[in-house]
């Protein structure tokens, strides 16, 4: 019965975090937000796309749709906890509504992370803040934040003085490689200077 509901806390997770707001926002606005911009369907683009207003409903919905399921879920334990958070991740970022290609995980990542995790989210809340105001870039600030994911973990645990749990360690190690190759055409932008910059705080 519990491998069941283990099962479970999985497919509901990714099933529910799998619905395409962005995708969703754009066909009442009257457009396939993923032939415009980067393609994408996660809040970035719709907010580039559609507005401000558009763009941070977007986030709102898709980082809900991270909190929800994993908060839920995690009060039967650690495990339904993490296959929970991997449950959002994998249905908002391969949603099976949208032919397995959704958005690249950020705000509902976090939302998971959150959930899960709060002292470590807010260590990666902090690095993103701080490489977005520097950089002016999305992408980088994003890719910075999961690369720090497994640290920041380790940090929470050691600040909180608990025990670092090898199955969440993992579970960080493969959402910060699964974002990061997410983000590979962001990266190969990045490198040729042709990736989107939201502003530069260095240009005068």
């Amino acid at each position: 019965m519990k491998i069941l509901l283990l099962f479970g806390s999985f497919f509901v997770s990714y099933f529910f975090a799998g619905i395409p707001f962005g995708y969703i926002t754009g066909r009442i606005k009257g457009i396939d937000i993923r032939k415009y911009g980067s393609g994408n369907i996660g809040a970035t683009n719709v907010f580039r796309v559609l507005g401000k207003k558009e763009g941070i409903m977007v986030f709102i919905l898709d980082f809900l749709k991270g909190v929800i399921p994993v908060l839920f879920f995690r009060r039967y334990g650690v495990y339904f906890g993490i296959l929970s958070f991997i449950g959002v991740f994998l249905g908002h970022t391969f949603t099976p509504y949208l032919g397995f290609k959704g958005g690249k995980g950020i705000a509902t990542g976090f939302g998971g992370s959150i959930a899960l995790l709060p002292l470590t989210s807010l260590f990666i809340l902090f690095i993103w803040i701080l490489v977005f105001i520097l950089s002016g870039f999305v992408s980088l600030a994003s890719i910075s934040s999961a690369f720090f994911f497994p640290y920041a973990y380790i940090l929470s645990m050691i600040l909180l003085k608990s025990k670092i749990e090898i199955p969440i360690l993992i579970l960080t190690i493969i959402i910060s490689l699964l974002v990061i190759y997410l983000h590979r055409s962001n990266i190969k932008r990045l490198i040729k200077r042709e990736e989107h910059r939201f502003f530069n705080i260095w240009k005068r």
